[in-house]
């Protein structure tokens, strides 16, 4: 164990986290038309931009979210954001996707 926490990297480590939480919300797979970027801005914060679209791009759901740069913090952060595009996108959206 000593040996593995000596490659991990604590920021790539967390911002991972968030994006994680935010694709686990909106079930995302490879048919799944999201990203999720997650980084440490310049005042040591967390920011982080998601986006949903439709498989033919005729539907685009953007959203940006900061905050602290911890796990905890971050991990809450992507969820909320992933609640937010499913609540945007609406019932149904996803049929498509299946």
């Amino acid at each position: 164990m000593e040996y593995l926490s000596s490659l991990n990297h604590e920021d790539t480590r967390l911002a991972v986290a968030c994006e994680r939480e935010f694709l686990a919300v909106l079930d995302g797979n490879c048919r799944t038309p999201i990203a999720a970027y997650a980084y440490r801005d310049k005042d040591g914060n967390c920011s982080f931009r998601g986006l949903l679209a439709s498989p033919d791009g005729s539907k685009v759901f953007e959203t940006t979210r900061s905050g602290p740069y911890s796990f905890d913090d971050m991990v809450e952060l992507g969820k909320d954001a992933g609640h937010e595009l499913k609540a945007k996108a609406g019932p149904g959206f996803f049929d498509s996707l299946q």
